[in-house]
């Protein structure tokens, strides 16, 4: 773990999970200026670079895993984290170690200083350098937010990636899926092969049109058969319980597995490699909070699902037995009437709004006005510990508590029941 004078130092810097889009320098040039200064670390390694809406951590996790599971020196750069700022950047699996980053700030605090950069610039910056100086065989990139104008996209990657995408963020990537889209399909580079997601026909098209436009080879996915993966050059039978359980986390391996026979030759000789590492992400990435089971009796599921089409993904995971408890905490800047929408489908659901200590969170009390107002039922309102506490005195062990609605209640909720 970085320490607390380093971790004070970066997280000074303006973030946009405090402040929205206040804390946002959209476009490259504060980037370009910041890696120029710090010598192009991003030309010195290859990268694979993954955008979308929902599922991007998951897939940057999963061709992780399996490029590890291959023999490769893989590095990881996701966000945002959960409990330590050196979750972001990770070298096979293992954070950043405390005495690098130390040294880095060392040697470049004055030029953060001068240029005063977002704080997800500087980590943008402070994770190529280290994929740079620890020779890694590839960097897997996730997006910050969009893509077109993402700090991430000064990268000249091997492969771009792009999941699944749904409205959110419509404030600064615009209020339909096709701009959103085309933001996403901004990591597309020039004669840079493309994977997608297979989704809505009008979303596929756009990002088709911009890979023509780009001179980008297409690569097709492939398709969910029952139980397997299925892409042009293999077939995975998904043996994970977990997998088969989650459709929408199905076609995540999918996009990873069609990935991994890109860029890691050994595994189109050895197919068990794509399975092994699907199977073992938590372990060999450190990947949480995505449909995470914490308990059985009653079931507890942590997920990070924060727009309607995860959240629905998220409940209909929920088992269809018993009353869903949902801990539900939300940004102001998030489709409420979307996700009211979403929970109105459910007919077994008691839900607790939970209150955020965040400029940007949306109060409990007026997420409580909106619940009673599209008649859902509301079990109670106040601080993560205390409808915690609510929760687990109301739920039977036949029923099932999902805690859900941003990162950052993942965050509170794993450092409350880690306490």
């Amino acid at each position: 773990m970085i320490s607390a004078d380093y971790a004070v130092r970066l997280l000074n810097l303006p973030r946009y999970s405090e402040l929205g889009n206040a804390a946002m320098k959209p476009g490259l040039r504060g980037v370009s200026i910041l890696l120029d200064a710090m010598g192009n670390p991003e030309r010195d390694f290859a990268s694979v670079h993954v955008a979308g809406t929902n599922g991007k951590g998951s897939v940057a996790s999963m061709i992780t895993a399996i490029g590890q599971v291959a023999g490769y020196r893989i590095g990881l750069y996701t966000s945002p984290h959960l409990l330590h700022l050196s979750e972001r950047i990770r070298l096979n699996g293992s954070p950043v170690p405390a005495d690098w980053m130390q040294d880095a700030l060392d040697r470049y605090g004055s030029l953060f200083d001068r240029l005063q950069p977002s704080f997800f610039e500087a980590m943008t910056a402070l994770g190529f350098l280290f994929f740079a100086k620890s020779s890694v065989d590839f960097a897997i990139v996730e997006t910050g937010l969009g893509g077109r104008l993402d700090a991430t996209n000064i990268l000249c990657p091997k492969l771009s990636v792009i999941t699944q995408i749904d409205l959110d963020h419509t404030q600064t990537l615009g209020s339909t899926l096709a701009s959103i889209t085309r933001e996403k399909a901004g990591i597309i580079k020039k004669k840079t092969p493309v994977i997608a997601a297979t989704g809505r026909d009008a979303t596929q098209k756009i990002i088709q049109d911009v890979a023509r436009s780009q001179h980008a080879p297409w690569i097709e996915a492939g398709q969910v058969v029952g139980n397997c993966l299925q892409t042009p050059a293999g077939v995975y039978e998904l043996s994970s319980q977990d997998l088969r359980t989650r459709p929408h986390h199905a076609q995540n391996a999918l996009l990873a597995a069609r990935s991994a026979e890109q860029l890691f030759p050994e595994t189109r000789q050895e197919p068990d490699l794509i399975q092994e590492g699907l199977s073992r992400v938590r372990e060999l990435t450190g990947l949480r909070a995505r449909l995470e089971v914490l308990r059985q009796a009653p079931l507890t599921v942590l997920d990070v699902a924060h727009n309607p089409a995860a959240i629905a993904a998220a409940l209909n995971y929920m088992p269809s037995t018993g009353t869903v408890h949902l801990l539900l905490a939300l940004m102001k800047d998030k489709d409420l009437s979307g996700i009211m929408q979403v929970l109105n489908a459910h007919l077994s659901l008691k839900v607790y709004a939970c209150d955020l200590a965040l400029r940007r969170a949306l109060p409990a009390a007026r997420l409580a006005t909106t619940l009673r107002a599209h008649a859902i039922s509301l079990a109670g309102t106040g601080s993560i510990s205390a409808m915690w506490h609510l929760a687990q005195e109301q739920a039977s062990n036949q029923d099932s508590i999902l805690v859900c609605g941003s990162h950052m209640l993942a965050e509170a909720f794993l450092r409350l029941i880690c306490e």
